[in-house]
């Protein structure tokens, strides 16, 4: 057991390595080569992600297969699925945050850039494709046969966290932020068998942040923004925000628990 825990560390820890290693070498480029750099970055950190995971795999003589690594007909479906989820989601906060703080969401005043809009999407896609590759494939299956799914999900909750917080995020904003979505992408990839579904889900979640003006960029059709922009106004959607993270982290526990006492039940009834 402590054997997969030290595993999944170093895998980790190389996994951060290449993206930080080809992102290195990517910044090396013009500023007018931005758009192709980064997917470039994307290309070699998606290939190298697999080559790690296949050297893992390898020394316990296990395949991609076994993971539920591999493409069949039903990845499309399923990956559309995880966008539908994530859209769902996505609009419900979007409405909490309407009807509970003085935010308020329009068109965007300066008009869009489609290029932008386009770019940002293709961007997105594979970034999303690799954190699902790195946390919710080899490493979260792995920690999950190692010491049940309750602990897997709290285990790649932390490290997801940390993985931002290596990448330059506040660690409050990478603990309520993707330490608590992360429940949500591994209960997705465990019981879809796969990442198509939570990838889905991270797109749409990471793109519609774009879309709606939450996240700077150009690429936004509307804005939100607050219908009076005081002191007090600014608090109380703060303060709604990290609500909406804080019950998403604790149903995200929760659910797991259930799956798991479910999968428990299931297991014990006699044959």
């Amino acid at each position: 057991m402590k054997n997969a825990f030290l595993k999944c560390l170093l895998f980790w820890i190389l996994f951060v390595a290449i993206i930080h290693g080809f992102g290195s070498l990517t910044a090396l480029a013009p500023p007018s080569w931005s758009t192709c750099v980064r997917l470039l970055h994307a290309l070699l950190v998606t290939l190298a992600t697999f080559y790690l995971i296949r050297i893992f795999l390898k020394s316990e003589k296990r395949t991609y297969k076994d993971i539920e690594l591999v493409w069949n007909r039903n990845t499309p479906v399923k990956f559309l699925l995880g966008v539908l989820i994530g859209t769902a989601i996505f609009a419900l906060v979007l409405l909490v945050l309407i009807n509970f703080t003085g935010l308020q969401l329009t068109r965007n005043a300066n008009g869009v850039n489609w290029q932008v809009w386009f770019t940002s999407l293709l961007i997105i896609i594979p970034f999303a494709f690799i954190e699902e590759l790195a946390f919710r494939s080899y490493t979260l299956l792995k920690l999950d046969k190692a010491y049940g799914l309750f602990w897997a999900q709290i285990g790649v909750a932390i490290s997801f966290a940390l993985y931002h917080i290596a990448g330059g995020w506040n660690w409050q904003v990478a603990f309520y932020g993707p330490g608590a979505w992360a429940f949500v992408f591994g209960l997705a990839a465990i019981l879809s068998r796969g990442i198509a579904v939570p990838t889905g889900i991270h797109v749409a979640l990471n793109f519609l942040q774009v879309v709606a003006g939450m996240k700077p960029g150009n690429a936004s059709l509307w804005t939100l923004h607050l219908k009076q922009n005081t002191a007090a106004a600014s608090t109380t959607a703060n303060q709604v925000g990290v609500g909406i993270q804080i019950t998403i982290l604790v149903a995200g526990i929760l659910v797991t628990y259930f799956v798991v006492q479910k999968k428990k039940r299931f297991i014990e009834i006699p044959v």
